[in-house]
């Protein structure tokens, strides 16, 4: 199943009388060759950090680091108990849960993006709402999540789940779409109810811009989080009644991508125009940052890059993804860094330092995780550890807005990566070391550096088909006829450190081999 069509999808899960949840469960066991039981604990997992995120904003007030924003969520959550609000109380829950998540994330807690950080409140508030209500067991739940997780598949290869790429309704828009069909699903509703569900909360969201104030995930990010968490649980109910979404879901995806790619980039996170652009937006950002105000991509096929990653905010894009990115860097230098430059273009030069970009790019040149609870102090770590840096602003080329190269340094070697986040913690290198390869790291990835012969391709192919590694990707740039080359091969397998001693026996041209591979 490649997840392109959403009514293929539904088709696919009507024929076979089952429900898209199994069908994505099916697949990434397929294409993963991971038992069943071991996803569903994965997801589990996710729940769990979803669940945490929920209580630690309503159960107590949580401040963004900036100050900005935060405590909305333990406030409405207060609200709610007196039982005197105009929409049911259990519905303001709702709405607090979304907003405690968000705030987590813009305090640089530990979420699950869903599909991005910026939209990461959504998904689990009505998942934890549902919970409550006593209707589903804990284990429906975390099937349902791979319902959520097929839909944004959807989206994603369809359209976008990039702020930077589609706005806001690429963030919010897909997570509030996911969430409405996940709820019609786990409710019992048929696959074309949940198609509806997808269409009906998708209209609601085409042409929302993405103008973070200051560049930051907070105003008016977790606000919209909250209210569209009760979107996605009213236009499931509609779906649920039997309401039909008239211009169907496919072309709902298609108009969403259509509308992003007509935005002017003022209004696709550069933290510009829209509400970053009025007078109180731009005092705000003054007082964050001290200053005057003055007047193609990588395909998305596993459950696990629309429900994930595990991540410490603020952002999926401008933190886990660049994160990653600077992990996929330190793997490659294979020693101590000693010294690293980046140069950042688009939505990552305007945003890097409200986004905590510049932070997450060390945590992961320091070989920190996504999910580790350090990756806010990385430029304190940077120091203990006696990595030096610097941050730059540059035209890079006609890549992603979110787009950086990375210059790292070792004592005895360096290497230089060009890298995009391309939205939900998902990234692809462009260029490494000056040669055009693409590879993103999320399976095993032999980066070898070799001479140029004839039938070396031939010859490494055959090897690890011998030894029962299939090839996902594969990728040779050479310098020139007989001269130094890089070969990218990326394996469906779960470990490739086995084959290394046997390529470099038997490849007699090899000149270094390394493994990448983000958690």
């Amino acid at each position: 199943m490649s997840f392109t069509s959403l009514q293929e999808l539904i088709e696919l899960a009507e024929k076979e009388k089952t429900t898209i949840a199994e069908i994505m469960l099916k697949t990434e066991e397929e294409q993963k060759g991971i038992p069943k039981h071991q996803l569903l604990e994965k997801m589990a997992e996710q729940l769990e950090v979803m669940e945490e995120a929920v209580r630690k904003g309503t159960e107590s007030p949580v401040m963004s680091r900036t100050g900005l924003t935060g405590g909305d969520g333990y406030r409405l959550n207060l609200y709610a108990q007196k039982g005197i609000s105009f929409v049911h109380p259990k519905t303001i829950d709702t709405l607090a849960y979304a907003l405690s998540v968000s705030e987590v994330n813009a305090a640089m807690g530990r979420i699950v993006a869903t599909p991005t950080a910026g939209s990461a409140g959504i998904l689990p508030a009505v998942l934890i709402h549902a919970l409550e209500s006593g209707r589903f067991k804990r284990e429906g739940i975390v099937l349902s999540m791979f319902t959520a997780a097929a839909l944004g598949l959807v989206i994603a290869n369809k359209a976008s789940i990039s702020g930077a790429a589609g706005g806001c309704q690429a963030e919010i828009g897909s997570s509030t779409a996911m969430a409405a069909g996940t709820l019609v699903e786990l409710a019992g509703g048929t696959p074309s109810q949940v198609g509806n569900a997808v269409g009906i909360a998708l209209k609601n969201s085409l042409g929302l811009v993405c103008d973070p104030v200051a560049g930051l995930v907070e105003i008016p990010c977790i606000i919209r989080n909250g209210l569209h968490a009760i979107t996605a649980q009213a236009a499931a109910d509609m779906a649920l009644a039997g309401i039909n979404s008239v211009i169907p879901s496919d072309e709902v995806i298609y108009v969403m991508h259509e509308v992003g790619q007509q935005m002017p980039e003022s209004l696709r996170e550069t933290g510009i125009g829209g509400l970053a652009g009025t007078p109180t937006g731009k005092k705000l950002m003054g007082q964050v940052f001290n200053q005057k105000t003055g007047s193609q991509p990588a395909k998305y096929q596993s459950a696990y890059d629309i429900i994930g990653p595990i991540m410490v905010g603020p952002s999926s894009s401008h933190t886990a993804g660049a994160v990653r990115i600077g992990s996929i860097a330190n793997q490659l230098l294979n020693e101590k860094p000693v010294h690293v430059k980046f140069s950042l273009m688009g939505s990552f030069a305007e945003t890097y330092e409200g986004h905590g970009t510049d932070v997450a790019l060390l945590a992961g040149a320091l070989g920190l995780s996504t999910s580790d609870e350090n990756v806010p102090f990385a430029k304190q770590l940077a120091v203990q550890n006696g990595l030096s840096y610097e941050f730059t602003k540059r035209i890079l080329g006609s890549y992603h807005p979110n787009t950086v190269l990375i210059e790292l340094e070792g004592e005895t070697r360096s290497i230089k990566i060009l890298a995009s986040s391309l939205g939900g913690g998902k990234v692809e290198v462009q260029e490494l070391d000056d040669y055009p390869l693409k590879f993103s790291g999320e399976r095993p990835t032999l980066v070898i550096r070799h001479i140029d012969k004839k039938g070396f391709l031939s010859e490494l192919s055959n090897i690890l088909n011998k030894h029962g590694f299939n090839i996902a990707r594969l990728g040779l740039e050479r310098s020139k006829k007989g001269g130094q080359a890089i070969t990218i091969c990326e394996v469906d397998a779960r470990s490739v450190t086995d084959i290394i001693p046997i390529l470099k026996k038997e490849l007699e041209i090899l000149e270094d081999i390394l493994i990448v591979h983000l958690p």
